[in-house]
């Protein structure tokens, strides 16, 4: 289960490095690199009061940064140890912090959003369309959802099956697998639309910045 793969990344790094606070980030990434890319501009000129949910949100820095904009933000993530790591190191921000699976956060809480963000998260790793209809679902009109996954060409091509399976490398030099979905730019399009979502952007961007083909895939839609 790719929850059991998270909570051993999380044990393996609280082993190493003690729960303590940390400050916020200076930036949202969207990449596994920092400094590439937009940043929670693509979200809205001002975050101050929004709702926004980030599934998936791991050890929470861009739930913590969005959290130091003012706005009301909350880390959703379906490994305990993730969030224990998030609340550890960022609880004392204001962000919020969850144990549960994207899908079940958003049908439990009826709150409506501003926006949902998910950078290497739930959205890649659920099956799409469920978790996308219920993105569409929970945000207010004009409502932003903005998701960044591993690009499809990251290896030269798309697979010719979404469902994939990836190699991950844990903190202690072990490897575990995580089966993720790696769907073409056009069938997340497809995948949008249909869940009634307007897609305003399709990002390719290289993380490292030289690299020869996009590694990461970042798009964003709103709520019409």
């Amino acid at each position: 289960m790719t929850v059991d793969v998270w909570d051993a990344h999380a044990a393996q790094r609280l082993a190493g490095e003690p729960p303590r606070r940390l400050p916020p980030p200076g930036r949202m990434e969207w990449t596994q690199r920092s400094g590439i890319g937009p940043g929670a501009e693509i979200l809205g000129d001002d975050l101050a009061g929004r709702r926004i949910v980030e599934l998936g949100c791991g050890p929470g820095h861009n739930t913590a940064y969005l959290a130091s904009l003012g706005a009301v933000a909350v880390g959703i993530d379906s490994s305990r140890g993730q969030i224990h790591r998030a609340t550890a190191h960022y609880g004392y921000t204001g962000a919020e912090f969850a144990c549960s699976t994207a899908s079940a956060h958003l049908s439990h809480d009826r709150r409506r959003l501003d926006a949902v963000v998910s950078v290497f998260g739930a959205i890649g790793l659920a099956e799409p369309f469920k978790l996308l209809y219920a993105c569409s679902r929970s945000l207010n009109r004009h409502g932003v959802l903005a998701f960044s996954v591993p690009h499809p060409q990251r290896t030269g091509a798309v697979p010719v099956n979404p469902r994939t399976r990836e190699q991950l490398i844990l903190p202690d030099g072990t490897s575990a697998v995580v089966k993720r979905w790696d769907a073409a730019p056009a069938a997340w399009v497809r995948a949008l639309n249909r869940s009634g979502l307007l897609v305003t952007g399709v990002h390719h961007l290289c993380a490292p910045a030289d690299a020869r083909r996009p590694t990461t895939l970042l798009i964003t839609a709103r709520k019409p």
